[in-house]
């Protein structure tokens, strides 16, 4: 497959874009101000963010197991926490054996088989946390 530029990516700006241009530039102010109004979280352990733009098929699950799997043969204890997508809980929960894709989802089940898996649809989702996996 051969790669090539788009065709509209050296058009010239027409008159919708001209008119949107200041409607661009207001959002981009407010996120530019949320961001800098935010408090950054500081996690007690070490993260790693495995992920990108892609919603699927990018690779990310495999990744994280490959990763995971790299860490316990270092003697580390790697944990996966994950938006459970697909799955009906908002969690936090603790992904175990039994449960059903249509709970948590089949990305945190395949998650679960390698390391510890927490689904958590939101970083607020309700205030609680799932049992430590620390111990």
């Amino acid at each position: 497959m051969r790669l090539e530029t788009p065709f509209w990516w050296y058009r010239k700006t027409g008159a919708l874009a001209s008119v949107l241009a200041p409607l661009g530039r207001l959002y981009g102010s407010v996120v530019e101000g949320r961001f800098a109004r935010a408090t950054p979280y500081r996690a007690r352990l070490p993260v790693l963010c495995i992920g990108n733009f892609t919603a699927g098929g990018g690779g990310k699950t495999p990744t994280a197991i490959a990763v995971a799997r790299l860490l316990m043969a270092q003697g580390e204890r790697p944990a996966f926490l994950t938006r459970g997508y697909g799955g009906a809980s908002s969690g936090p929960i603790l992904v175990s054996k039994g449960q059903d894709a249509s709970e948590v989802g089949d990305e945190p089940l395949l998650l679960a088989e390698v390391a510890p898996a927490v689904v958590a649809t939101s970083a607020r989702s309700n205030g609680s946390s799932p049992t430590s996996l620390a111990s």
